[in-house]
């Protein structure tokens, strides 16, 4: 549990962070849940697709609708990909994880696109590589603090870390898979959680 309070400028490049991922999320969730509307499955569950790993040392498996949406944002000049997973897509943002990969070309297997490393954009601002969401079973949000973070890694606020990372270990026109692991924490930083040892293999959308 983080005991210190953030100031306003933290809180709001925090969530700036998240609108702006959110944004791009939105627009590849919008665009792959009509594709999965006429499959028949109501959960929107894809057979050997998943997203696992364990919140707080339990373990946790995703499997209903678990899809990667990879595109470029021309305007920012940056790549983004959205690797999703809900435990029922039917509850909304309930149990469910999402990662933004940012970066300035495609994505490309035997990297690790970890924090502290940033991807810039058109307009000079920096982005985090890999930014993971979790969605607790309220549906309250716990995001990575890459965003507040330097280059070496440093966090202006004690006792938070930025230690997301992501590796992916296989791409094709067909599925994109990978490992990641990260600290996640509530947007006042009163609460936060541990995800380890996650993998992905996720039906690739786009």
């Amino acid at each position: 549990m983080i005991m210190n309070s953030p100031s306003f400028i933290h809180r709001s490049s925090f969530t700036r962070l998240a609108v702006s991922a959110a944004i791009v999320l939105l627009s590849l969730v919008l665009s792959n849940c009509k594709k999965s509307s006429s499959s028949g499955d109501p959960n929107g569950s894809s057979s050997g697709y998943y997203m696992r790993f364990k919140l707080n040392g339990v373990q946790v498996e995703y499997t209903s609708q678990p899809f990667a949406g990879l595109s470029q944002v021309k305007n920012d000049s940056v790549y983004t990909a959205a690797l999703v997973a809900y435990k029922d897509v039917n509850a909304g943002a309930k149990n469910a994880i999402t990662i933004t990969v940012f970066t300035k070309g495609p994505l490309a297997t035997g990297i690790g696109y970890n924090d502290p490393l940033k991807t810039r954009k058109a307009n000079g601002d920096l982005l985090p590589q890999t930014v993971i969401f979790w969605y607790d079973s309220t549906a309250t949000g716990y995001l990575t603090a890459g965003t507040l973070s330097d280059a070496s890694g440093n966090v202006p606020l004690p006792g938070v870390v930025a230690n997301a990372k992501l590796t992916i270990t296989g791409l094709t026109s067909a599925y994109v898979k990978g490992t990641f692991s990260g600290t996640v924490y509530r947007s006042d930083f009163a609460r936060s959680a541990s995800i380890t040892d996650g993998e992905f293999n996720l039906r690739r959308s786009q």
